[in-house]
């Protein structure tokens, strides 16, 4: 180890929890308050009062954050300087991305069209089986072909998520056009979820008359296209359709980009290594390129998220690193999907699983703080820019008034973080603090 990674892990490790879309707004099944305010959470809410609490705007008052943006603010990388959009993230975690030549990356949705009906549904209602889905993807990649020196990578995952990635060692591709999911449009480099998206898939289009673009959108059109055909006729299909299920038969694209970030190493930024737990590729792709050490951490197939916290937890304590950062999915899905109740109970797994394990096993130079990457109000099911709750404890953080662990609790809050790429050189700046 380093002198300068002794000297910090003789002052502590830095732990930082993220509760993945966990902040929310007042909900009226709820008697007006936010899942975090309804739910029962001791040990967040001690967390409160031992520490400092603050109101964290991710990216702008305007932009929704996602898992992976979201993620590299609260690591210190403004993304409203450093985003070049999700699909590179994503198509470099998957290691789609062409290091020599040129890539295009999307995001990618299973979605269920009927033309006949127009009717859309974007997730395919969350039910297509991880194997069916691999089954699709794997016909998809033996049966089309984009033809010339352009070739395609594309995987599938959490039931309805999926990446797309076109590579090609002579011909230019450009990230600069359209979305085909309708519930989403570009803001620069962020996709802006629309909150009553269009019934009817789009068409990729060039922002402008680049020829770069103009040919981009053509072979992602031809893509669409033709893997829609090749699942219209899939079996995994047919076995949709005989047991009263929409086919997933329509690959809906969004949040195309062609460069990668330009990121520092985070060792390099703050004299402090860093090890990071999720399950989303796109924090993969950012812990490629600012030098962390990454783990693929989610509950398995048929597990509760209670076993997962059990599992999981001794890995995050045994961990070697000065800088842990765990990202928890639990309450994300039941805001998108417009389950409060789920959501709290999300919530208070959380809490009494993990939280509390956690906290007990801390040292006393170990500094904790448990924030969100954003919002997902169930009363939406999108993603929002409203702001997150964060609190932190350890021996450089002093208490201040807050009680409790909540949306409104926090604004009272002294932290000294206004934005969440703030956060980190807060926690770092005290007389022991990196030199973030």
């Amino acid at each position: 180890m380093s002198a300068s990674g002794a000297e910090h892990r003789s002052t502590g490790r830095l732990f930082i929890v993220v509760l993945c879309g966990g902040a929310d707004r007042p909900v009226a099944e709820l008697g007006g308050l936010t899942p975090f305010e309804a739910a029962a959470t001791p040990r967040l809410d001690a967390l409160a009062r031992r520490g400092s609490s603050a109101a964290l705007e991710v990216i702008a008052p305007d932009v929704p954050p996602e898992s992976d943006s979201g993620a590299m603010a609260l690591l210190g990388y403004d993304p409203v300087t450093h985003y070049t959009g999700r699909g590179p993230l994503e198509g470099l975690g998957m290691d789609f991305w062409r290091p020599e030549g040129h890539s295009v990356a999307f995001r990618v949705n299973f979605a269920s069209w009927d033309p006949g009906t127009r009717r859309l549904d974007r997730r395919t209602s969350r039910d297509l089986d991880e194997d069916d889905q691999t089954t699709l993807v794997e016909e998809i990649v033996g049966q089309v072909s984009l033809g010339g020196d352009v070739a395609f990578r594309l995987t599938g995952f959490g039931r309805h998520r999926g990446i797309l990635a076109l590579t090609s060692e002579t011909v230019p591709l450009s990230g600069k056009v359209t979305n085909t999911d309708p519930g989403f449009v570009s803001r620069g480099p962020f996709g802006v979820p629309v909150n009553a998206p269009s019934a009817t898939p789009e068409t990729c289009a060039p922002f402008d008359d680049d020829p770069v673009a103009a040919r981009t959108a053509e072979l992602v059109n031809r893509f669409v296209a033709a893997s829609a055909e090749v699942m219209q006729r899939s079996e995994v299909n047919a076995r949709r359709r005989a047991l009263g299920r929409r086919p997933a038969n329509l690959l809906l694209v969004r949040d195309a980009g062609d460069t990668l970030p330009n990121l520092a190493g985070f060792t390099e930024r703050t004299g402090r290594s860093l090890s990071m737990y999720g399950q989303v590729p796109a924090e993969r792709g950012l812990a490629r390129l600012i030098g962390a050490r990454f783990t693929r951490s989610s509950p398995a197939r048929g597990q509760s998220e209670p076993d997962y916290y059990r599992e999981v937890l001794p890995e995050l304590l045994a961990d070697p690193a000065d800088t842990v950062f765990v990202h928890l999915k639990g309450p994300d899905e039941p805001g998108h999907d417009g389950r409060p109740l789920e959501k709290v109970r999300a919530i208070e797994d959380i809490d009494a699983h993990f939280v509390g394990p956690l906290t007990e096993a801390l040292g006393e130079a170990d500094t904790l703080v448990v924030t969100c990457d954003h919002a997902t109000p169930c009363e939406l099911g999108i993603h929002s820019p409203d702001r997150v709750p964060a609190v932190a404890v350890g021996p450089r953080v002093a208490a201040d008034a807050v009680s409790e662990f909540g949306e409104k609790a926090a604004l009272g809050g002294s932290l000294g973080a206004r934005r969440a790429s703030d956060l980190l050189s807060v926690l770092l700046s005290g007389p022991d603090g990196g030199r973030g």
